[in-house]
């Protein structure tokens, strides 16, 4: 248990400065970034749009759950069919919180490939829909539901925080994005990061390295049966990643992590009746043969370039070289770990309208 636990610790310092960086960048980007500018750029049906949607939904800081009602705002607002999948597609599967992530645990060309291979993905989604889409009407929009987790809360995922009223000046519109990071954002994928983590951990104790390569000499086979095993289970793109690490570490190929960390975050079971219900059956089969198809594709490719480059990345999770001295990785562990904690504090309080009423003898909340 001491080496677990000396893996735990060190994958986790390894982490939380990159992940911190990637949190702050994506609140800015919440904040900079307009919903209005995104629909009119998603307007139309052509690959024009497709591929704008593929690109813009790429650094967005949104996992495969909150990226649903951003997604049917859009698909309210004038976006077509064939974008709104690139979208749903892209987004979930990186973004700037899990491309900083990716460079700390799994080098620089993963850290390119994983967004370029997502935007590749939402693109083939989107075609895939827009061919479907051929000749058939395009489905009648249904009225608004409110802007929530399409998973009902069941995935960590937080009411979005564009709900709230728009800040007018640059401080409080910096303010509210860093506030979305460490509050909203940071809310929806730390539980799922500490799974991630630990499952990463455990691996790198208890499994030896390479001990699974054996099980990748049928490459194809085992890209489709990582896909496969991936889609029904939701992991967001920052939790995927400590996860990807330890599936290379344990003997998979680049490629199958790639595919891994493109369809587990892409597909989620909870809002497929929401996809059905607003896009209709035939974009929701073409979403989901474009993220099989694109997944197991792009990982094939991905082995097949590490094979000509003779690149095969040696990722021992815990173990790598420091980028940064440990006092700096300490102190950004312990502000992630605060700010979660306050998090839940200041949630729990909220949840808690007679915590005074012993105290008083006045029922808190109520005139």
């Amino acid at each position: 248990m001491n080496d677990f636990f000396s893996h735990l610790i060190n994958i986790t310092l390894e982490m939380a400065p990159w992940l911190l960086f990637g949190l702050l960048t994506a609140g800015l980007i919440k904040a900079w970034v307009p919903e209005s500018r995104i629909t009119r750029l998603l307007g139309g049906s052509g690959m024009g749009a497709i591929t704008r949607g593929a690109l813009i939904g790429a650094p967005l800081p949104l996992c495969s759950c909150s990226v649903i009602p951003m997604a049917m705002g859009l698909r309210r607002n004038g976006a077509s069919n064939p974008a709104t999948v690139a979208f749903l597609v892209s987004t979930p599967e990186t973004g700037i919180d899990s491309i900083a992530l990716t460079w700390s645990l799994l080098g620089p060309l993963m850290t390119v490939a994983r967004p370029v291979c997502a935007i590749l993905s939402g693109i083939f989604a989107g075609f895939l829909t827009l061919l479907t889409e051929r000749g058939m009407p395009q489905p009648a929009p249904i009225p608004p539901t409110p802007r929530a987790s399409a998973c009902g809360g069941g995935c960590g995922c937080a009411p979005s925080a564009t709900s709230r009223a728009e800040p007018a000046t640059f401080w409080q519109r910096t303010q509210a994005g860093i506030d979305y990071a460490l509050r909203d954002l940071w809310d929806d994928i730390a539980p799922w990061l500490v799974g991630g983590v630990v499952i990463t951990a455990a691996v790198t104790t208890w499994i030896p390295y390479g001990n699974l390569s054996g099980y990748t000499q049928n490459s194809w086979l085992a890209m489709i049966l990582v896909v496969l095993a991936s889609m029904p289970i939701y992991v967001c793109a920052t939790a995927s990643t400590p996860m990807a690490a330890a599936m290379i570490f344990s003997g998979m190929t680049p490629g199958m992590a790639l595919a891994f960390m493109l369809a587990g975050p892409a597909t989620n079971l909870a809002p497929l009746a929401i996809l059905r219900r607003e896009l209709g059956s035939r974009v929701l089969t073409a979403y989901l043969a474009g993220v099989f198809i694109s997944a197991v594709g792009l990982g094939m490719v991905t082995d097949q370039l590490a094979q000509w480059m003779n690149w095969m990345p040696e990722v021992r999770p815990g173990e790598m070289e420091e980028w940064l001295p440990a006092w700096f990785s300490t102190v950004c562990t312990l502000l992630l770990a605060g700010v979660y904690a306050r998090n839940q504090w200041r949630g729990r309080r909220a949840r808690s309208p007679v915590r005074f009423e012993k105290r008083s003898g006045v029922r808190e909340g109520c005139s």
